[in-house]
């Protein structure tokens, strides 16, 4: 399936996606359960069971899972019916405005610089970029440098990227995000897949003049990264379109996964998940040692090369259209705009 959640009206709700339509699983399976219930107890059932929020959808497990499943199919074979307060069950893109998938995580944690050709785009030489990345597999990396986003940072697909005015050097990383379904603490790698719904994308916007603090002669500030500030600004993780749920991407490395990053039609990311350091099974061990991970926390796992250095006047000025597109999630668009204060 292809969770979604959505907004009609003032109400955010979950659906499915399926091509340019949008199911309301809640609406559907309580339509459903009205041919055998009263429609009192078939709202309270579907309530329960297919909960209006993502992370409650998710905390259901896999029985929630497959009354979602239920309802998905009951709606394709009666697209015209009413739920029970006669709401559509089948709602059209412009009528359903999406929203980022999981609206607001837990806990939303990014990986550094976990992509061989991404850490080493800056080498120009194609010999001596081939040297680097031996090296860097010879080291046999197995510690992500991880830092945190503020969950109220995330957006949805309609939403913009804002060029702040304490930015020049706006930027860009495509990254598949990985979306915990099942909580978990010391998760080991091989059971690492248990606890993954599904899979969906995040753009790490990034603005690199804030990254780093002032050029004094200070060692902590000419050594350290500020994470916070450089990666932390208003909308700057966007999400979505959608979480593809595992049983539709079993292993994201077979085939390989690939990322895409397009502004103003011109390609500027282009690789798979082939060239990731340190992969998903791993990231989800190490995270969850000493934390437990809950459902709807999510993991966005690292860019791969394209990003705005690589390019002449690569970064992102208002009025640009950034597309990051990861099949089968689909693509997120999104058009920079002037910061509105």
């Amino acid at each position: 399936m292809k969770l979604v959640s959505f907004r009609v009206h003032t109400e955010d709700r979950v659906g499915a996606l399926i091509g340019e339509r949008v199911i309301d699983l809640n609406s559907s399976y309580g339509l459903l359960l009205s041919e055998e219930k009263e429609p009192e107890q078939a709202r309270r059932a579907a309530d329960a069971l297919v909960p209006r929020g993502m992370v409650g959808l998710l905390e259901g497990g896999e029985e929630s899972m497959a009354v979602a499943r239920r309802a998905m199919e009951y709606a394709v074979k009666n697209p015209g019916r009413r739920g029970l307060d006669g709401e559509k069950l089948v709602l059209t893109l412009n009528e359903a405005r999406l929203l980022a998938p999981v609206p607001r995580p837990g806990k939303l944690y990014c990986v550094a610089v976990n992509f061989y050709d991404h850490a080493t785009e800056r080498i120009k030489d194609p010999s001596e970029r081939q040297r680097e990345i031996d090296r860097l597999k010879g080291l046999k990396l197995d510690v992500p440098d991880v830092f945190q986003k503020q969950p109220s940072l995330v957006v949805g697909p309609n939403d913009p990227v804002i060029k702040h005015r304490a930015t020049e050097r706006l930027d860009y990383e495509c990254e598949l995000a990985v979306v915990i379904g099942k909580k978990g603490k010391y998760i080991p790698k091989a059971r690492a897949y248990e606890h993954i719904a599904g899979y969906t994308v995040l753009i790490d916007v990034s603005f690199r003049d804030q990254g780093f603090p002032q050029d004094v002669d200070f060692r902590l500030f000419k050594t350290d990264i500020n994470w916070t500030k450089g990666k932390g600004m208003d909308n700057a993780a966007p999400m979505g379109p959608c979480i593809v749920t595992r049983d539709e991407v079993q292993d994201p490395y077979d085939p390989p996964l690939r990322l895409q990053t397009r502004v103003n039609g011109q390609t500027r990311q282009n690789n798979t998940l082939d060239h990731m350091i340190i992969r998903i099974p791993r990231l989800v061990e190490y995270l969850s040692n000493g934390t437990t991970l809950m459902p709807g926390d999510v993991i966005a796992t690292g860019t791969v090369a394209g990003v705005a250095h690589s390019w002449p006047d690569g970064f992102l000025n208002v009025g640009d259209v950034l597309e990051c597109e990861i099949q089968p999630m689909g693509v997120l668009k999104h058009r920079v705009v002037e910061d509105p204060y």
